[in-house]
C-alpha cells in the first residue's frame, strides 16, 4: 500500500452527513495531513489504519463539517471571559462554576478577574484553587475594597499563602501583580474566544470586526493555538488610509487570511452615492466587500452602490455580502440574486418572523449563517435551531445546516476547500451527540458537540470516552 494511503485519524461507525451536491451519507471518514483522503464504509476505510492511527469510534453519532461562523467578532467573544461578574451568583457553588468556565477557556497563566463576589458565597482557597490550576484568580466583592485571590496570584504577588481575602496593602499589591497590558493582550484574547468556538464545533470564524489582528493570529498559530480558521476583516476606512492594510498577504494560509473590507449602511438619502465610489475602488484592489444593512433602506442603497460597483468595474467574482441583510424589501430580493449577493445572516440574532427564510431558499439565494458574536452566543445549534422553528418561514434542517456550512464557505471563496466532507477537503469536521436530522426539530438547541477536528487534529473533545488509540 503507498504511504499516501494511511491516514492519521480515522473516524468510523457514524452517520457522516457529507453535505455535498448529492448528500452522501458514509459511515466512515480518513484523514491525512490535514485533508481528507477517503470516505465511505467502515469497510473501505478500515485499510487506511496502521498502529499509528488515532480511531474514532463515533457510535453512530453524526459527522458533519466543520460549522463556519460568517458573522463574528473575535475579541468580543474572547473578552466575555475577561471579567467574571458574579452578581447573580446565589451561592458558593455558582462561583466555583463560574471561575472553572473561565479557567476552561483562558489561556494558561491569564488572570482570571472579575467581581460582584457576596462574601456568603466565598469559596475556600483550597477550593478555587483547585478549579483554576493555572491561572491566577483576583475576584473583587461587592466592597470594592476588598478580593478574594488563588494561590497562584498570592505567588505573583509574591504574599504569604495565609490568607485569600485581602484587603489594604496586600490588596495593592495583587493589583500591580496583574499585567498591565491584561485587557489587550489581543493573542490570550483570541486564544480563547478560539478555544471556546472550537467546543460549540466551530471550525472557521468570519471576523468581521475591522480590526486588523492577523499578526497575532499568525503567532498563535504558528505555537500551535489557533483552534479555528480565521478570515479577517479590516474596517473600509482603515484601507482607505492604508491601502496595503486588509489585503490578502503571501503568509497567508488555510488557517489566517485577509482579504475583506467590512463597512456599514446607515440608510440615508443619498448614501448609495458615496458608498459606491468607496466601494469601487475598494472592490479594484480585489478585495471582498462585506455591507452591514439593517432596514428596508440601508439594504436598498447598499444594493444599489453593488449595482454601481458592478457596471464600474465590470464583471468578475466579486462576492458582495450583505451583513444581517434583515428586514430587506422582498422587492428588492430580485436584485440580490441578478448581483449575486450573499446575503449573511444570523437566524438566533434578530428572531422569529424578522425575514422570510423560506422563500430566500425557495429562489435559491446564497445564504451564509452565523451568529454576530459576542452580541449573543456563537453557538452554532441555536442558529440552526431557531431557523428550523421559525414558525411560517421555517428551513429545514438540511437547508440550516449547509448555510452553516458550505453557505459560509461560499461567502469567504473557501468552498473548494471546506464546507463539505469529500476527498481532498480540509479535514474539519463536527461530532454531535445526537442527529439533528432525526430528532424532533424543537430540541435540536439539546444537542451538543462531542468532537471537534481542525486541519485534522482534534482540538475539543466533550470528556466522554469516545475514541481509542490502534
Amino acid at each position: 500500500m503507498p504511504a499516501q494511503a494511511f491516514a492519521d485519524l480515522i473516524i468510523k461507525n457514524a452517520t457522516i452527513r457529507t453535505m455535498d451536491a448529492k448528500r452522501t451519507v458514509a459511515s466512515a471518514v480518513a484523514v491525512r495531513d490535514g485533508r481528507i483522503v477517503a470516505v465511505g464504509s467502515d469497510a473501505e476505510i478500515a485499510k487506511y489504519q496502521t498502529e499509528r492511527t488515532r480511531v474514532i469510534d463515533a457510535k453512530k453519532r453524526l459527522v458533519l463539517p466543520g460549522f463556519n461562523d460568517s458573522h463574528v467578532h473575535l475579541t468580543g467573544v474572547g473578552n466575555w471571559f475577561s471579567h467574571l461578574g458574579l452578581a447573580r451568583a446565589k451561592s458558593k457553588s455558582d462561583v466555583i462554576t463560574g471561575i472553572k468556565r473561565f479557567a476552561t477557556y483562558l489561556p494558561k497563566g491569564r488572570w482570571i478577574l472579575g467581581g460582584k463576589l457576596d462574601p456568603m458565597n466565598l469559596p475556600t482557597l483550597a477550593e478555587i484553587d483547585s478549579v483554576s490550576p493555572d491561572n491566577p484568580v483576583l475576584i473583587w466583592f461587592n466592597d470594592p475594597n476588598t478580593v478574594a485571590v488563588n494561590s497562584l496570584a498570592l505567588k505573583a504577588a509574591k504574599l504569604p499563602l495565609d490568607t485569600h481575602v485581602l484587603r489594604g496593602s496586600p490588596l495593592q499589591f495583587a493589583k500591580r501583580a496583574i499585567p498591565a497590558n491584561n485587557a489587550t493582550n489581543w493573542g490570550e484574547i483570541i486564544e480563547a474566544a478560539s478555544k471556546y468556538a472550537a467546543a460549540n464545533g466551530v471550525t472557521s470564524i468570519q471576523d468581521v470586526h475591522s480590526d486588523d489582528l492577523r499578526i497575532y493570529l499568525r503567532q498563535l498559530d504558528r505555537q500551535g493555538k489557533l483552534l479555528t480558521r480565521v478570515y479577517d476583516c479590516v474596517g473600509l476606512s482603515n484601507w482607505e488610509n492604508d491601502t496595503r492594510v486588509g489585503l490578502p498577504e503571501k503568509t497567508d494560509t488555510a488557517m489566517v487570511r485577509g482579504g475583506c473590507l467590512k463597512w456599514m449602511a446607515e440608510g440615508v438619502d443619498g448614501e448609495e452615492v458615496e458608498l459606491g465610489k468607496r466601494f469601487a475602488a475598494a472592490d479594484k484592489a480585489g478585495l471582498q466587500v462585506l455591507v452591514h444593512a439593517i432596514g428596508p433602506r440601508s439594504n436598498a442603497n447598499t444594493l444599489s452602490a453593488f449595482e454601481y460597483v458592478a457596471a464600474q468595474n465590470g464583471k468578475r467574482d466579486r462576492r458582495f455580502r450583505i451583513e444581517h441583510a434583515t428586514r430587506m424589501r422582498s422587492a428588492d430580493h430580485g436584485r440580490v440574486l441578478r448581483n449575486d449577493v450573499i446575503m449573511s445572516m444570523q437566524p438566533a440574532l434578530f428572531g422569529i418572523g424578522s425575514d422570510d427564510f423560506r422563500t430566500l431558499f425557495s429562489r435559491k439565494t446564497r445564504v451564509a449563517f452565523g451568529s454576530d458574536a459576542s452580541m449573543i452566543d456563537i453557538d452554532p445549534l441555536e442558529g440552526i435551531h431557531d431557523a428550523v422553528n421559525f414558525g411560517p418561514s421555517s428551513i429545514s434542517v438540511d437547508q440550516a445546516v449547509a448555510a452553516y456550512t458550505f453557505g459560509s464557505a461560499y461567502a469567504e471563496f473557501q468552498e473548494q476547500e471546506k464546507g463539505t466532507i469529500e476527498v481532498g477537503k480540509l479535514a474539519d469536521v463536527v461530532m454531535l451527540s445526537s442527529d439533528i436530522f432525526r430528532i424532533d426539530r424543537s430540541f435540536i438547541r439539546d444537542s451538543r458537540v462531542e468532537i471537534t477536528i481542525v486541519n485534522g487534529r482534534v482540538v475539543f473533545e466533550s470528556g466522554e470516552d469516545q475514541s481509542q488509540m490502534h
